[in-house]
């Protein structure tokens, strides 16, 4: 006799047994005799759809995937931007809109949760599979002496690079070439409100490899397009939109310029 007949006969009496029980009893019985079973049960179907879930989620199609780190303040939520963005977009079905706001690095921590943080980025970047990285000044100067960037310059169209000329960051990549390596978000709608003299920006850097310029356009354009921005000329007079760093070499256009 196998192991399934003889489970089919333990079955068939236990089943006779617990009608001639209580229900309370049944249950007792269940509990006492069954118990790994059900819980076997269970994890068989957890992983299933685990698995399950995780199969569905690569047959979709990524149409911009961009990380937020250290959001102190919340102001980048990631999953009702995407939200958001995947209406902006006229997503079809299958397609999504990934972004994660749970990112904290500070260089030279040795803490696990920003070790993991800086591994997830650098892996991402890696794998080419991160289109944007919104982060901090003191990060954007980091990144973008090691990551080969997007050039702005060439990404945005006319009327928005004009709207943000005074906006850009301008520097050395990890390519070796000058380029604008990120935009400062301190006039978009995330910073509305905010004291410019006591708020310091987070910065938008493209990686250089993205296939998904147009919906990264798209991105910036939402991300400006409500906001009470100044003008370039009304800017050139302003002060407290983007922080300065010490001057270096690696400035484009000082007079119309500003490192972050």
């Amino acid at each position: 006799m196998n192991f399934f007949q003889k489970q089919k006969q333990s079955l068939a009496r236990d089943l006779q047994t617990m009608k001639k029980l209580s229900f309370k009893q049944k249950l007792r019985f269940l509990l006492d005799y069954y118990r790994g079973y059900v819980f076997a049960f269970f994890g068989v179907c957890l992983i299933s759809f685990y698995l399950l879930d995780v199969y569905l989620e690569t047959q979709r199609e990524t149409v911009l995937e961009g990380f937020f780190s250290n959001d102190d303040e919340n102001r980048f939520p990631a999953q009702s931007l995407a939200k958001e963005m995947e209406e902006r977009l006229k997503l079809a079905p299958g397609q999504q809109v990934i972004f994660d706001d749970s990112l904290y690095v500070q260089l030279g921590s040795s803490d696990d949760y920003q070790a993991a943080s800086q591994s997830k980025i650098v892996a991402y970047v890696s794998a080419r599979e991160l289109d944007f990285l919104v982060t901090t000044e003191e990060l954007t100067r980091y990144y973008s002496k090691s990551f080969l960037l997007l050039d702005l310059d060439e990404l945005l169209p006319p009327d928005l690079k004009e709207k943000l000329e005074n906006q850009l960051y301008r520097a050395v990549d990890g390519s070796g070439q000058e380029k604008a390596c990120a935009v400062s978000l301190a006039g978009s709608r995330f910073y509305e409100g905010a004291d410019p003299d006591e708020t310091a920006p987070h910065y938008l850097m493209a990686l250089s490899y993205t296939e998904h310029q147009d919906a990264l356009i798209q991105f910036l354009e939402y991300a400006f397009e409500s906001s009470s921005f100044i003008s370039p000329s009304e800017r050139n007079t302003a002060s407290g939109f983007i922080s300065d760093f010490s001057t270096s070499s690696s400035v484009a256009s000082p007079d119309s310029t500003r490192n972050p």
